[in-house]
């Protein structure tokens, strides 16, 4: 089946088609951290997911038939390819601008910012849907509200773990480098939707020169990335290692890792050979957080996804503490 003549749809997908590796071992390595069962308690007990709702149907245009119907038959493609029963519903925000965030872990919602939508055509627009929608089902949301909580309040708002604030930072830090790999497989799961590298590509390059496409070439920008990975010698390590901090990965990054993950063949044996693992035979983040949840009651080598950002400031995904929110470019949601 398809969702178009050139679309490939995946049944049973698990999200573990797509999680990073990196993500992976990130994640893994802080969810064995001393002290953060407690942290996902109280984050879970945090009313920061229905607050965020009522503010969108407050304040933004709620996507469906007789609203941006377009943006809604996108959004329902894009389901489809990742077969997702149940979509997440999705908002148009004209106060988070040039951006998109996926908020929420039980009933995750999206939002496009007014002006993304404004900037980018379809094609572009299927991308960013995508990535959102990865980190909707993968249920990347409710860690970052773990580290927003961690960044926001502190030890002082947590006490009875062993190690006290040594043992936060330590889960904080964690979960910044974890939230920037993510991004790498949000950024799967957008091509996977979109099924298009150039796209993918041009898409990410917007942040970086503007909306001036036409100005500008994706092999060009990957050109760019090779060159950034080159640039080695102990100068060069130094300025990469003192570069100003992000909570997203560089974006020749991110480029340039959906290039390797096509170049080394993973993205086409999954879309030209239906090789991919299915829904209950692979432990996908998600399927991690739900056993975490039930632990407290309920050919060029990969370039570092951290380099250039030796710390995260992840008090930007949110406005206030427990609300679950992934950005697309790291701005947060107003």
């Amino acid at each position: 089946m398809t969702t178009s003549p050139r679309r490939v749809r995946f049944p049973g997908i698990s999200s573990e088609a797509y999680e990073h590796p990196f993500a992976q071992a990130a994640l893994s390595t802080v969810r064995k951290a001393k002290g953060f069962d407690l942290v996902l308690r109280k984050v879970m007990g945090a009313p920061g997911e229905a607050a965020m709702r009522m503010h969108h149907l407050a304040c933004a245009v709620k996507v469906g038939d007789t609203q941006f119907r377009r943006l809604n038959q996108v959004m329902a493609e894009a389901a489809h390819t990742l077969d997702v029963v149940e979509p997440p519903s999705l908002y148009v925000n004209r106060s988070i601008g040039f951006n998109a965030v996926t908020i929420g872990f039980d009933k995750p919602f999206i939002v496009l910012g007014a002006d993304l939508i404004d900037s980018m055509n379809e094609d572009e627009i299927r991308f960013v849907i995508g990535h959102e929608l990865g980190h909707a089902i993968s249920g990347h949301a409710l860690y970052q509200s773990v580290a927003w909580f961690l960044a926001a309040v502190g030890a002082g708002g947590l006490h009875g773990i062993p190690g006290g604030p040594l043992v936060l930072k330590g889960i904080e830090l964690g979960l910044q480098d974890w939230g920037r790999k993510s991004e790498l497989s949000g950024d799967r799961a957008g091509l996977l939707v979109g099924q298009d590298l150039e796209v993918a590509v041009r898409t990410l390059m917007m942040l970086a020169g503007g909306r001036q496409t036409e100005e500008m070439n994706p092999s060009a920008f990957l050109e760019q990335a090779a060159e950034f990975q080159d640039a080695t010698g102990l100068r060069n390590r130094i300025v990469k290692w003192m570069m100003p901090s992000s909570d997203h990965p560089l974006l020749v990054v991110r480029a340039a890792e959906l290039d390797r993950w096509v170049r080394e063949g993973a993205y086409g044996r999954i879309v030209h050979e239906g090789d991919y693992p299915l829904r209950g035979e692979s432990a996908s983040v998600k399927a991690q957080l739900a056993e975490g949840i039930d632990g407290v009651g309920r050919a060029r080598a990969p370039l570092d996804p951290a380099q250039g950002a030796t710390s995260t400031r992840l008090g930007r995904l949110g406005g206030r503490a427990g609300d679950s929110t992934r950005g697309f470019f790291g701005r947060p949601p107003q």
